[in-house]
C-alpha cells in the first residue's frame, strides 16, 4: 500500500487562485480516511498552502512549498515542524542578484512572492515577462546554479539541486520512506521531477507532454480512481 499521495495545487487540485470543488474535497478527505497521508507540493510558499488547506479540513496534511524547497507539517502558524532543504551559498547569491536585476529592469511592474528560498516574480504585463527572459538568456552564467521555470503568471528561480523530486526525497528521508511509498498527481512541467520520483504518477488535464502512469482530464476523476484502485 502506498503511504503518501502528493498533489500539485494550481491546475491540479484547483484552478489558479480558485477553491476546490466540494465533491473533490470530500474525495480527498476519504483518501485520508482510507489511511493515506496527503501532501501538497506546490510552487507557492507554505503560508499560502496553509490558508488553502485549512478550508479542506484534512487532519494531518503535509505542505511542501516553493517547488520542494521547504516542508511543513500541519496548517498551524508558527508550524510545529518546518524544514528547509539544504542548498548552496552560490545559489543564494544568484537569487539575490537576480532579484536586484529584475527590480532594476521591471520597476513597479513586478511583485515578488514572499518566499523562504526561491525567487518568484509576478509580472504585470507581457513586456516585463520578456525583459526577465532576456536576463536569463543573455547571462546564463548568472543562473547556472538555478532552475528557471517560466509559468503562465510568474517565473520561478530555485536552487538547481531543488525541485519537487528533491522535496519528496527529503520528505522520504525525514519519515524513513522510499520512492515506492509515493503517488504523485500534477499537471505541469515543474511536476515532472516528482512524477519521476514517485512509484505512481497521475497527470491531470492532458496538456503535459510527459507520459504518466495514469492520466485524467479532471481531478475528480483522478480522485475517484485513486479511491477505487490504490
Amino acid at each position: 500500500m502506498h503511504k503518501r499521495i502528493v498533489f500539485d495545487l494550481d491546475g491540479t487540485l484547483a484552478p489558479i487562485g480558485k477553491r476546490m470543488l466540494n465533491e473533490d474535497i470530500i474525495k480527498l478527505r476519504e483518501l485520508e480516511g482510507a489511511g493515506y497521508r496527503i501532501a501538497i507540493c506546490s510552487g507557492k510558499p507554505t503560508f499560502y498552502l496553509c490558508g488553502f488547506m485549512r478550508q479542506i479540513g484534512l487532519q494531518e496534511p503535509i505542505l511542501v512549498g516553493e517547488n520542494g524547497a521547504v516542508i511543513q507539517y500541519g496548517v498551524e502558524l508558527p508550524p510545529e515542524r518546518f524544514y528547509i532543504c539544504p542548498h548552496s551559498e552560490r545559489a543564494e547569491e544568484q537569487l539575490r542578484r537576480m532579484k536586484e536585476r529584475i527590480t532594476a529592469v521591471c520597476g513597479d511592474r513586478v511583485w515578488f512572492q514572499p518566499n523562504e528560498v526561491e525567487l518568484t516574480p509576478f509580472l504585470k504585463d507581457a513586456e516585463a515577462f520578456e525583459l526577465i527572459q532576456e536576463l536569463v538568456d543573455e547571462h546564463p552564467e548568472d543562473v547556472d546554479e538555478l532552475l528557471v521555470y517560466r509559468q503562465v503568471d510568474c517565473f520561478d528561480f530555485i536552487p538547481r539541486n531543488m525541485n519537487k523530486a528533491r522535496g519528496l526525497a527529503y520528505l522520504a528521508e525525514l519519515e524513513g520512506l522510499t520512492r515506492a511509498d509515493f503517488v504523485a498527481v500534477g499537471d505541469g512541467i515543474n511536476d515532472v521531477p516528482m512524477f519521476e520520483f514517485a512509484d505512481v504518477s497521475v497527470g491531470i488535464g492532458g496538456k503535459l507532454e510527459y507520459e504518466t502512469t495514469y492520466s485524467f482530464e479532471r481531478i475528480g476523476d483522478a480522485l475517484e480512481f485513486l479511491l477505487q484502485t490504490l
